[in-house]
């Protein structure tokens, strides 16, 4: 018998399987795959997700295995450039881009020397519910046969496992906040592209992010409207490389250097709340909460949900608050928290031409580096949109930004 399972090992799941266990819980971490493993992923880790790995004592493996700290970034609109960095958060100053192969490997490493158990390869088939509770899951190992099930009991189980989760469908959780998805994407890795930096290229109807990762390799991202996307992926590396066009020198510098590994991409990318928090069962990461990945939230958004769901289910199994009151808290303020980014994301997933009134902005802004550290803190999630942009509304119901 558990305190918890954990079903899903990566950002979100891992980062609360370790939380848990540093908390004395026992807790079984499962995930259909093995690690170290890959995931699609923009890879962006802005400072406040790197401040909450600097405080869990992680921050300096991640660098230790080859994820350097990115110290300037250049936010490129067309006809103005922005270069440098956001607000420190809480000790972390830079921002990172790590390959998952490597970042989730680290988490589920920390997740075990803390205690939780382990068990990889295993595929949920249901959950167990007492008295309209979740109690636990019934599942099989990958590669045997679902005629070989086997229980695993908790008193409350939690859903990390993605935007298509398990746990979620299986539970009912409903979409109570939403958006269609607005973009779909292409990303792959090159070598050789050390002197690009990180960068931020946004022109109408695209969006290029170019991102140093693990292993001296590239990370480039292609976003193109939702409704294009069809068209695009019958074509996918001709359209990838006529995009780069748009930035001056990335098409021939991308040409000249050795393409690692293959394009993957997708526009299955809707932006939604989902409910959270039910009788014996949470939901965290991108099960409970996902949007487009244009602006990189992502990760720093499972590392802050993370921490707000171990802390509401600490007190709920302690007994300093009840369990379920504790876990409709932990929805509530992971709302709070991820509105200004779940905003912005839609903002900049509609790949709008830029308004003049932006663009002037920019400009007077380019020679204000504390105005361009307040920008980049915005971009990042640290700083609330309607404190820096001229007229920007600050996020209500289901609006964006407006300028």
């Amino acid at each position: 018998m558990f305190d918890v399972i954990v079903v899903g090992a990566r950002c979100a799941g891992a980062s609360l399987a370790m939380l848990l266990a540093r908390s004395g819980h026992r807790v079984a971490l499962i995930d259909r795959a093995s690690f170290p493993s890959d995931t699609m992923s923009t890879h962006f880790m802005w400072q406040r997700g790197a401040a909450r790995l600097h405080k869990w004592e992680l921050l300096d493996r991640l660098e230790a295995r080859g994820c350097a700290p990115i110290r300037k970034i250049t936010f490129d609109v067309g006809p103005v450039q922005l270069s440098g960095v956001g607000p420190a958060v809480a000790g972390a100053a830079n921002t990172y881009c790590p390959r998952r192969t490597v970042l989730d490997a680290l988490l589920v490493e920390a997740a075990v020397e803390s205690g939780a158990d382990l068990i990889e390869g295993f595929v949920v088939d249901e959950l167990l519910w007492s008295e309209g509770r979740v109690v636990g899951v019934k599942g099989h190992h990958r590669g045997h046969a679902e005629s070989s099930n086997s229980s695993l009991r908790a008193r409350i189980v939690v859903g990390a496992d993605g935007l298509h989760s398990a746990v979620a469908t299986a539970v009912g959780a409903r979409a109570y906040r939403g958006h269609r998805a607005l973009t779909g994407v292409y990303y792959s890795y090159w070598s050789g592209l050390t002197g690009l930096g990180a960068s931020f290229h946004a022109r109408p109807g695209r969006l290029i992010l170019v991102w140093p990762t693990n292993d001296e390799l590239t990370c480039i991202y292609v976003a193109w409207p939702h409704e294009e996307f069809r068209q695009v992926r019958k074509d996918a590396e001709h359209n990838f490389h006529a995009a780069l066009d748009l930035v001056p020198g990335l098409r021939d510098a991308v040409a000249s250097a050795p393409r690692e590994q293959r394009f993957v991409g997708t526009d299955d990318l809707p932006n939604l709340y989902r409910t959270s928090a039910g009788p014996g069962w949470a939901l965290a990461g991108d099960a409970g909460h996902h949007k487009d990945p244009s602006t990189g939230m992502g990760m720093s958004d499972a590392f802050v949900g993370a921490e707000l769901l171990a802390e509401a289910i600490h007190d709920g199994l302690v007994g300093l608050r009840p369990m379920d009151d504790a876990l409709a808290d932990y929805q509530h303020h992971r709302d709070v928290l991820t509105a200004n980014g779940f905003e912005l994301s839609l903002s900049t997933a509609r790949l709008a031409p830029l308004s003049t009134r932006l663009e002037a902005f920019y400009r007077i802004a380019a020679d204000q580096p504390k105005v361009v550290c307040q920008i980049f803190g915005v971009l990042g999630g640290s700083i609330p949109i309607g404190d820096v942009y001229p007229g920007a509304q600050q996020p209500a119901d289901n609006r964006s930004p407006a300028y």
